[in-house]
Order: C-alpha cells, then structure tokens, then sequence
C-alpha cells in the first residue's frame, strides 16, 4: 500500500465539505476520492475509491493520508470504516494512535506500541 510513488501528474486532495469527501485530482480531472462524516471531535473515514484508470499508482493510499494529516491538523480522531483505510494503517503504523482505543478493540487494529513489533 505504497502512496509515496510518482504518478508523474499534478496531483491534489481537497476537501469538499459539502459533498461529505476529500476528493483527488489528476490533472485537474477527479481520479478518487474518500467519503467522510464528520462529527464534532473525530473524522470517519466510510470509503475509498479511485477510478479504475488511476489504479496501482497509490493514490488511494495518498487519499487515506490526506484525511489523516487533516484530523492530525485539526486536533480530532479518526474512525476507518473504510476496510481499505484500516488495511493502509497496517503498513503506517505512525497513525493508529490517531484512532481511539475503543475503535482499535472493535475493528481489531493493533495498539500503536505493537504495531512495530508485528511486521
């Protein structure tokens, strides 16, 4: 799940509050987006999709963590519905304390301590 790769275009993630998404741009053309509710203290990441012409670049991965440098910025949780959100933060372990442990027990994630230790 690498989302550090050169797609080789002007990309961008944006957040558009009122469609409820943070949404990704290749050359200005929409290639994904990542669907959210927002609540007062925490973001819920509900699902990740990219354009089928956009796939194996990491772009759903640079998606992902977009809205979790966001929450980061903004000083609020993050809940990853999202079954590809929760299979990225196994290979970026530096964001599980960014869930709150009651969400890590239920959706079975790894405490940020053990994290490390499991790869």
């Amino acid at each position: 799940m690498d989302d550090t790769g050169d797609v080789g275009a002007d990309t961008t993630v944006q957040e558009d509050q009122g469609r409820g998404a943070f949404v990704l741009h290749v050359d200005s053309a929409e290639a994904g987006h990542v669907d959210v509710r927002r609540r007062k203290d925490r973001i819920v990441l509900v699902h990740t999709e990219v354009d089928e012409a956009y796939g194996g670049r990491g772009l759903a991965g640079r998606l992902v963590r977009a809205v979790f440098e966001a929450a980061r910025s903004e000083g609020v949780a993050l809940v990853p519905l999202c079954p590809y959100a929760q299979r990225w933060l196994g290979s970026h372990p530096e964001y599980l304390a960014d869930v709150p442990l009651q969400t890590r027990q239920e959706l079975g994630l790894p405490e940020p301590e053990m994290a490390g230790e499991e790869q």
